[in-house]
């Protein structure tokens, strides 16, 4: 199927993967040190930033059930626009009340774009054995290795508000392609099915298990999705180093992207999960030793199986334990759990222990060990999937 760019629906769920990945890795990583650089505190920075988590926890859900019911066209084009809008307001305003009120704006709806995403590349692998999700979703590695090197030179050359700018812009560009997104690729009808048979549906106990442990990664692991630039300063790197870091982070995303499916296969979802878990424990562990940011960059290579190819098993096991029509909503509790309860107990964790004069490479020490724990406890109470379910 071909859109009037002339591309293919699996090329423009790939260009927006690229594009939004884009907005993610200018903004997210950088968001914290940019608050701090106005003078906020630990607690306030904390605050603020998990406006976007607590967002995502109160709405994915809605958001998942809409997508359901009115088409991913139409939720793709609102989202973008908006949240595009809401990135320059950044540039305006300093107050923290004003801080509070631009992040609450952009969340609401930046936080429905990758789940869309995700739920769209799902349906498409359904309906072509040529296509898993691995495949598409590596083009957003390759946005998150191209932005990191190019952030981080113009924060060099300007401040960190630069970070708005390619965010906005990005997203911009994502609403135009999505202007020729099909309201559906697999020709169904959207589902009529109401939200509160939804959620009871969706109460399943292998899945809310799941969803826990994801919570409890998350929580550990949010430090260095927000804290990654401060901790890297603190160990006197400049801006441009971070941003380096930040890319090589994306480049050692795309092979585990790829190759999903065939480790997946090998190796199952169980052990995939635990192998996963286990690197972001050992990944935290060795940024606490490092106290040369140079060689914290080497630890990025684990970033490829912390982040990567957890994400990938996290996709697919949601999507093997949801009924088809309700893949969005599937979905979207995927991203509450990680982006949003998870990242808000992860956020005011680090953001007490910072306030507390922690550096951040001894928190790292202390979630390296947290995560390490359910590592222990994932491999305990999780089941292996029937061998009947592959993956998409």
């Amino acid at each position: 199927m071909m859109a009037w760019t002339g591309l293919s629906v699996a090329n423009q769920l790939r260009l927006l993967y690229l594009l939004v990945i884009c907005c993610t890795a200018a903004w997210l990583p950088v968001f914290a040190d940019d608050l701090k650089s106005r003078g906020f505190s630990g607690m306030e920075i904390a605050m603020i930033i998990n406006i976007t988590p607590v967002t995502m926890f109160a709405i994915q859900p809605i958001y998942g059930f809409m997508a359901d019911r009115i088409g991913f066209r139409k939720c793709m084009l609102v989202s973008t626009l908006l949240a595009a809008v809401s990135f320059l307001a950044y540039l305006k305003w300093d107050s923290f009340t004003a801080m509070v009120l631009i992040t609450i704006c952009m969340s609401v709806f930046y936080n429905g774009i990758q789940p869309t995403l995700d739920s769209l590349t799902l349906e498409l692998t359904e309906t072509s054995a040529s296509f898993n999700y691995g495949s598409i979703r590596a083009a957003g590695a390759v946005g998150w290795a191209a932005t990191g090197i190019v952030t981080g030179y113009f924060i060099d050359q300007v401040d960190t508000r630069v970070i708005y700018f390619f965010s906005a812009g990005s997203l911009a560009v994502a609403f135009l392609v999505s202007l020729w997104l099909p309201h559906s690729i697999s020709g169904a009808p959207e589902t009529n099915a109401s939200i509160f048979k939804s959620i009871r549906y969706l109460s399943d106990k292998k899945l809310l298990f799941f969803l826990l442990i994801v919570v409890a990664v998350s929580a550990s692991v949010t430090t260095i999705w927000n804290f990654y630039s401060i901790y890297m300063k603190e160990n006197g790197a400049s801006a441009s180093l971070v941003g380096v870091g930040l890319s090589l982070q994306g480049l050692f995303e795309i092979p585990f992207f790829f190759y999903s499916v065939s480790i997946l296969k090998r190796l199952g979802i169980k052990w995939t999960l635990l192998v996963c878990i286990g690197a972001s424990a050992l990944r935290m562990l060795l940024y606490s030793i490092v106290d040369v940011p140079e060689w914290a960059i080497g630890i990025d290579v684990l970033h490829g199986l912390s982040w990567s190819l957890f994400w990938v098993v996290c996709v697919e096991y949601t999507n093997l334990l949801v009924k088809a029509e309700l893949r969005a909503t599937g979905q979207s509790l995927l991203y509450a759990a990680y982006f949003g309860i998870g990242a808000v107990l992860g956020n005011f964790w680090t953001g007490y222990l910072y306030e507390a004069h922690l550096r951040v490479s001894s928190i790292f020490f202390i979630n390296a060990i947290v995560v390490a724990l359910v590592c222990v406890f994932a491999a305990i109470f999780i089941k292996e999937p029937s061998p009947d379910l592959e993956p998409a």
